[in-house]
C-alpha cells in the first residue's frame, strides 16, 4: 500500500525501532551517532523524505511495517532531497559525517554503485521497519513482499544494504541472497543482499 502522508506519532516509532535496534554483540551504523536517540532522528527524517519523494509503502492501513524503496528512474525532487541533508545535519555534527564518509568509503563500492555503474536497473530498498508492537508476527515478510512483486513485475532484483549479520540472516530467510560484505572498521560490516525476479 503506497502511501503519501503519515502521522508524526507513527514517524517517531519507527525512527525508535531503527535508534534501539538491539545489535547485541554488533557493532551498526548507529555506532556512527552520538546517541541512539540521534540515530532515530535521522530515521525520522528518511522517512519523511521517502513520503515527500514517493517511495513510502506499508503493509495496510494499521501500519504495522514500513518499506522505503526506489524504483528504476525514479528520481528524487528537491524538497525530498532536502529533509536528507537536515537529516544529517540535525543528528550528526560536519565531523561525525566526515568519519561516518571515510569509514563507508573505506569498505569499498556499494551494490548500489555497482549496479548504477553497469547501468542495470534495480529496485532499491532503503528502509525496512516493524513497529516493535507487531514485530515477530512475521510482518517483515510482508512488508519485503512489497517490494519483491515490483521486483517480479518488472523483472528487475531488489537490493538493498544492511549492518547486521542478525539483520543480514533475516533478509536470507525471507528470501535474498547474501551479495557481498564491507568492512566499515569500527562502524561493524555493511551487508549487500540481493533478491532476483522470479
Amino acid at each position: 500500500m503506497h502511501i503519501k502522508e503519515l502521522e508524526e506519532s507513527k514517524i517517531q516509532k519507527i525512527g525508535h525501532a531503527f535508534g534501539y535496534y538491539d545489535y547485541g554483540e554488533e557493532k551498526g551504523l548507529v555506532s556512527c551517532y552520538r546517541s541512539q536517540e540521534a540515530a532515530a532522528v535521522y530515521i525520522n527524517s528518511y522517512v519523511r523524505m521517502a513520503l515527500k519523494g514517493g517511495m513510502l509503502y506499508t503493509t495496510s492501513e494499521r501500519g504495522e511495517g514500513y518499506i522505503a524503496y526506489k524504483l528504476p528512474g525514479q528520481k528524487l525532487g528537491f524538497g525530498a532531497s532536502m529533509e536528507l541533508v537536515k537529516a544529517l545535519f540535525h543528528s550528526m555534527s560536519l565531523k561525525e559525517i566526515f568519519r561516518m564518509g571515510v569509514a563507508i568509503s573505506k569498505g569499498g563500492t556499494s551494490l548500489e554503485d555497482r549496479m548504477k555503474k553497469a547501468k542495470k536497473p534495480c529496485i532499491f530498498v532503503g528502509m525496512v521497519c516493524v513497529l516493535e508492537a507487531f514485530q515477530g508476527l512475521g510482518y517483515m515478510r510482508k512488508v519485503m513482499e512489497l517490494a519483491y512483486a515490483e521486483g517480479n513485475r518488472l523483472q528487475v532484483p531488489v537490493i538493498l544494504e544492511t549492518d547486521a549479520k542478525s539483520k543480514c540472516d533475516k533478509y536470507r530467510h525471507l528470501g535474498m541472497q547474501l551479495e557481498g560484505i564491507r568492512d566499515l572498521g569500527a562502524y561493524g560490516k555493511m551487508y549487500d543482499m540481493i533478491k532476483y525476479p522470479d
